[in-house]
């Protein structure tokens, strides 16, 4: 235990598991005698989580962490997450951050030089990954809590830098996860996100040394006492059993959205992007969905402007999305990445033509999700209230509104016209819909 107290601040890029880990790391320094600073101005040490799936929340981590620097020059910086393994990074901040750490090495190898008035410099932690995840994390919000189930891929998809910056798939023990849980649910926590670069290849150990699978997983947790709701990302396609879906069509406390990236509708760029299936496999895997669930809310990814992408393979990826009728849909712009496969491949689409095919893309998906919404008009559904916003209206008034999700995980707007505020954050409401966007479901 350190002797003096000493203050660090965690910026975070990218994916709730960045998220999560960051939430870990801020109760490690916290049991240090670590405090939270306002701001990084005031931090003896700064921690930036990264993410280096697009190059652009590469440039944006690497930026801040430069402009970091110059406002505060004693702050020991430590840069971990996706970009923390890599010789190039390494290199353009050599001068800038003290320590690369990787999340799978934070808690095993990790020696941190904790500023000098801490009274100690050196503290090495001699921990396996699956120890960094038994800590208690500092959460963020008091009713929605991020549980990671298992860290990694097996997939080496050819554009993604998962494996390399993640390693290969460790699930945790299910009774840790389980144990966690049941604590949240009985401190009052109203939603879980279940996380993992592939959750639904979920094989945890248990003591027994039986193996369980994600479904396993699911039911357990579903069959704990308490009011609340339970979501997963990020899902495969490969990895859909049957017994997964009767678990999502048994489980009354997880969402029924589902989100499935197929990340192009072409077999040729599926091969290319070495997904393991083909668009004739993926629109039958969602023809078996909807027949077993069919209360089921289908989300994807979609990656415009591969290597070798033609006007047809993007065609044939507008008629996945048309054919599939997905209510939500992130699509991304390929941006080649260091060590994936697809990195040796020539970015052959240009700028321009990426930035057409993701306009044309959610133009269509969004026509999609308006005439999907509108079933929601008139019905009264539970929201989850997570925050408040105001916003000025056309005629110059200010109106508030409350902000949240509903079980389906629609983003719900509710405005507000009495003294109602934040005493409902965290609090479940009931809303009458009365209009809808692409977006949301307004009420």
């Amino acid at each position: 235990m350190f002797k003096k107290k000493f203050y660090y601040y965690i910026k975070v890029f990218g994916c709730q598991m960045n998220r999560a880990d960051a939430e870990i790391i801020a109760a490690i320094l916290s049991k240090k005698n670590g405090n939270l600073a306002d701001d990084c101005s005031g931090a003896d040490l700064i921690v930036a989580v990264t993410c280096g799936v697009r190059s652009s929340a590469e440039e944006r981590a690497i930026s801040w962490i430069k402009k970091t620097r110059s406002q505060n020059r004693k702050a020991v910086i430590v840069l971990t997450g996706c970009l923390s393994h890599r010789k190039d990074i390494k290199k353009r901040l050599d001068d800038t951050v003290n320590y690369f750490v990787p999340i799978d090495k934070w808690a095993e190898s990790i020696s941190f030089v904790i500023p000098e008035k801490s009274g100690i410099q050196d503290n090495k932690d001699k921990m396996v990954i699956s120890t960094f995840y038994k800590t208690t994390p500092r959460r963020a919000s008091t009713f929605q809590a991020y549980l990671p189930i298992m860290t990694g891929c097996n997939n080496f998809c050819s554009y993604c830098v998962v494996p390399y910056a993640r390693g290969r798939e460790q699930s945790r023990p299910p009774e840790d996860i389980l144990k966690e849980a049941k604590k949240l649910i009985k401190s009052g926590y109203k939603e879980l996100y279940l996380l993992g670069q592939n959750v639904n290849s979920y094989q945890g150990r248990d003591r027994s040394r039986q193996i369980w699978s994600f479904s396993r997983l699911v039911r357990q947790l579903d069959k704990i006492p308490g009011k609340f709701w339970i979501r997963f990302i990020s899902s495969h396609p490969k990895d859909i059993t049957d017994d997964f879906l009767a678990a999502l069509k048994a489980c009354s406390k997880v969402s029924p959205n589902l989100h499935l990236p197929i990340q192009s509708g072409s077999n040729k760029i599926l091969r290319l992007m070495n997904r393991k299936y083909t668009r004739e496999e993926y629109l039958n895997l969602i023809k078996k969905i909807r027949r077993i669930y069919p209360r089921v809310v289908l989300s994807t990814d979609i990656i415009v402007g591969f290597p070798g992408e033609t006007e047809k393979d993007f065609q044939d990826s507008l008629d996945v999305v048309k054919k599939v009728g997905f209510e939500m849909l992130f699509s991304l712009k390929y941006s080649p990445r260091p060590e994936t496969a697809a990195f040796r491949l020539k970015d052959s689409v240009s700028a321009l033509t990426k930035i057409d095919r993701q306009r044309k893309l959610d133009q269509t998906w969004k026509k999609i999700a308006l005439e999907k919404n509108k079933r929601f008009i008139n019905q009264k559904i539970t929201v989850l209230v997570d925050r408040t916003k105001t916003k000025v209206d056309s005629s110059g008034k200010n109106k508030r509104y409350l902000l949240g999700k509903s079980f389906d995980n629609k983003d719900v707007r509710i405005e507000i016209k009495n003294s109602v505020g934040t005493d409902l954050i965290g609090k479940w409401i009931s809303a009458l819909i009365k209009d809808v966007t692409p977006l949301a479901l307004m009420g």
